[in-house]
């Protein structure tokens, strides 16, 4: 871990004007150059901006979503840059998280629960992973990377979910990128049955197999 980058709290303003989230921010790209920095999503979100923040403001609030890999740690300038706030020594982590993937992921199905060789990360250069259930691995995150301005669609949708939001009035499902945030969503942070509703508001597709 790269301390002085780890620990970082960053605000970032959501979708559609819904108020500004805050973000924890983690460097492990001396291990894992490509994929190391890591990012978690607080549930408070703001309405408006402050000139100060209190660190218990925000971590009293738990943890919405992460630790979700991103491209690249987290840009305080520039277009879609977060603002730095502060940073703190509590680390919630001092490793990389374990991952889930599945041999049989496909755009095509959304319902993950379906998918029959889901396995973790932690398994050896010389090893074979062990297959297991989906229930086993739900509340997992990929290792799919994402983009900071992925990270604030991904917490936007949430939001949306979690205030009983049909998220097909704000984001297109129909557009590949939007579709694939929300199944990846859906399908790591709400329970099976609660998923299974959600995707009934994914618009239907002629291709689509599951």
């Amino acid at each position: 871990m790269i301390e002085e980058n780890s620990g970082k709290f960053f605000r970032f303003k959501l979708d559609f004007d819904m108020g500004f989230g805050f973000a924890e921010a983690y460097d492990f790209t001396d291990i894992h150059s490509a994929d190391g920095s890591i990012v978690f999503v607080y549930n408070r979100v703001d309405k408006e901006t402050k000139k100060t923040y209190k660190l218990e403001e925000i971590t009293s609030s738990g943890i919405a979503l992460g630790p979700i890999r991103l491209f690249s740690y987290p840009n305080s300038r520039g277009i879609g840059a977060w603002k730095f706030l502060m940073k703190h020594e509590n680390f919630i982590i001092k490793e990389p998280n374990i991952t889930k993937d599945a041999q049989d992921r496909t755009p095509l199905v959304y319902n993950w629960d379906t998918l029959k060789r889901w396995h973790t990360s932690d398994y050896g250069m010389k090893e074979s992973p062990r297959y297991v259930p989906y229930s086993e691995v739900r509340s997992l995150e990929t290792r799919i990377l994402n983009s900071t301005l992925g990270v604030v669609k991904k917490f936007t949708m949430k939001k949306l979910i979690d205030e009983g939001e049909n998220v097909t009035k704000y984001y297109d499902l129909s557009e590949l990128g939007n579709r694939n945030m929300f199944v990846q969503l859906i399908n790591t942070y709400y329970p099976l049955e609660k998923a299974k509703k959600l995707i009934e508001v994914i618009p239907v597709d002629v291709d689509n197999i599951a």
